[in-house]
């Protein structure tokens, strides 16, 4: 059956695993085909990117083969990375022509009021003008180990999607979406569908990755909160090719959560 979509606003959350190889350095012709894919969608949709990657970019550039276990650590690979980043993604894009801005926010900035009217008005307006925001956790300043965070941008991209009534949410990772076991072990099965996160959906998710802080859980997580709040929210697996595309066409990839 083939699936369909309406909105024309979508949020595409990236993250660290697929922009990183497994040694954690930054994949320039995943970066490639993916910035290729979302300048063939943009032509009919708004597209708002949240991207992981620069605590695995601040890696590559100095040298460190295991992500940091201290705060510091992490926030300093994030401040050297996210230049790195950025300068990616703005090469990628401007061969296609296409504009984009980077946005760094912390947890507090959509958990207040004022800070996120501004967010939104500034989001707005780059979509206006169609320019592709690419927004980041601020990391060098919003890492805490007794505040709150997003889980590798996973958290970020449900309340984003929800606060500018994106009808799509469109969470890229390394495996081909929520299994009903280890995606490792020989007997998983692909979960196609999903149209309510009970506690069992919710008992698949475990585990984190090593570059990334957020495992299948907190996607999970992220579903519900945009499904519960009336849109789709689709896992899949970010490094195959043209995986942004078949999703846009509604070809049977992936797993997709209902509105519920």
């Amino acid at each position: 059956m083939t699936r369909t979509f309406k909105s024309k606003r979508i949020v595409i959350k990236i993250g660290t695993n697929v922009l990183t190889d497994k040694n954690g350095l930054l994949d320039s012709n995943i970066i490639k085909n993916l910035v290729y894919q979302i300048a063939e969608i943009k032509n009919s949709k708004d597209i708002v990117i949240i991207t992981s990657g620069a605590i695995g970019a601040g890696m590559q550039e100095l040298g460190i083969k295991k992500r940091p276990i201290d705060v510091v650590g992490q926030q300093v690979c994030a401040a050297v990375g996210q230049g790195i980043l950025m300068t990616s993604y703005h090469e990628m894009f401007s061969n296609h022509s296409i504009k984009i801005a980077q946005i760094l926010i912390t947890y507090n900035d959509l958990a207040n009021k004022e800070n996120y009217k501004h967010l939104a008005n500034s989001l707005e307006r780059l979509l206006d003008l169609g320019i592709i925001p690419i927004i980041n956790e601020n990391d060098p300043v919003s890492i805490s180990e007794i505040g709150p965070s997003f889980g590798d941008n996973d958290k970020m991209s449900a309340l984003i999607a929800n606060k500018i009534k994106a009808g799509l949410l469109i969470i890229l990772t390394n495996v081909d979406g929520l299994f009903d076991k280890d995606p490792n072990d020989k007997d998983a099965v692909l979960i196609n569908e999903v149209k309510n996160v009970d506690k069992k959906i919710e008992s698949m998710g475990s585990g984190s990755s090593a570059l990334g802080i957020g495992g299948m859980k907190t996607k999970i997580q992220a579903a519900k909160e945009v499904t519960k709040a009336g849109g789709t929210v689709i896992i899949a697996n970010g490094r195959k090719n043209g995986a942004l595309i078949d999703i846009i066409e509604g070809k049977d990839i992936g797993t997709i959560f209902y509105p519920n």
